[in-house]
């Protein structure tokens, strides 16, 4: 008898930000501690039993020990599978040390059903703009051709695209024509996900769709020239994949969440 893959919901957080201990991080800014408990408390009323968290990078303000462990503790009492990100904010060692040696994913891959989620990392020392070094494009091209029967979402900290903010097209993911050549051989990669710009973004690359998404700490203003502040809400990014490939996904808002009053 045939059976149906099940639909997987996936959750995306990112830029978390959080500081060597709760505080805001600098005049303007909320509490990122306080702003991500908002977001999860929202993630268990709305999404109580998504199939995978995907933390997309900048998960400390300060790359510190105890800012990773606060972090990961708090996102494993969500009690989903989690797959984590380092971004140009992080010690990329520290983190995945932290989450690794509690049983998480890190830059990896994760089947869901018949769809395969793909972590990558465009960490660039000393740059707050990313780079896909050779041996991570190639990791991704055998990754792909292992898994010609699965579904893709790729998961990456910098935009691949410019997104129409000159100061933060200038820190981007500087190859990313790189990585979407890889990703243009291959329809059966579907989207591909990534933080940093604090906003939401989405448009097509040909048959890829590129999502951006709303940070958990504060918000930078779309299309602005120079580093502004927006202040919308605090946001998550829910993803349903389907099995025949398709997609939807949705930009979530929580009330109280933002920036504090100049």
């Amino acid at each position: 008898m045939a059976t149906t893959q099940p639909t997987a919901t996936l959750v995306q957080i990112t830029d978390t930000h959080l500081g060597r201990s709760p505080r805001p991080l600098r005049p303007g800014y909320p509490d990122s501690d306080v702003q991500l408990e908002a977001v999860l408390a929202d993630i268990v009323e709305q999404q109580p039993f998504p199939e995978l968290l995907l933390v997309t990078g900048d998960l400390a303000e300060d790359p510190e020990a105890q800012a990773y462990h606060r972090l990961e503790s708090r996102l494993a009492a969500l009690g989903a599978p989690i797959l984590a990100l380092a971004g140009n904010h992080d010690d990329p060692g520290l983190a995945r040390k932290t989450f690794v040696a509690a049983g998480h994913g890190f830059d990896d891959e994760y089947r869901l059903g018949n769809w395969l989620v793909v972590g990558l990392d465009s960490c660039w020392p000393g740059h707050a703009a990313g780079r896909l070094r050779p041996e991570e494009l190639d990791r991704l091209k055998e990754c792909l051709a292992r898994h010609p029967e699965h579904w893709v979402l790729v998961a990456v900290h910098h935009p691949v695209v410019p997104v129409g903010s000159l100061w933060l097209d200038a820190i981007g993911l500087q190859n990313g024509s790189d990585l979407l050549a890889v990703l243009e051989r291959h329809p059966r990669v579907r989207a591909c996900v990534f933080g940093h710009i604090h906003q939401p973004f989405d448009a097509m690359h040909g048959h890829l769709r590129l999502l951006g998404s709303p940070s958990t700490c504060v918000q930078f203003l779309p299309g602005s020239e120079d580093f502004a502040l927006d202040p919308d809400a605090a946001g998550y990014r829910v993803l349903t994949l389907y099995p025949d490939g398709r997609l939807e996904t949705d930009i979530r808002r929580v009330a109280g969440t933002g920036p504090l009053p100049a």
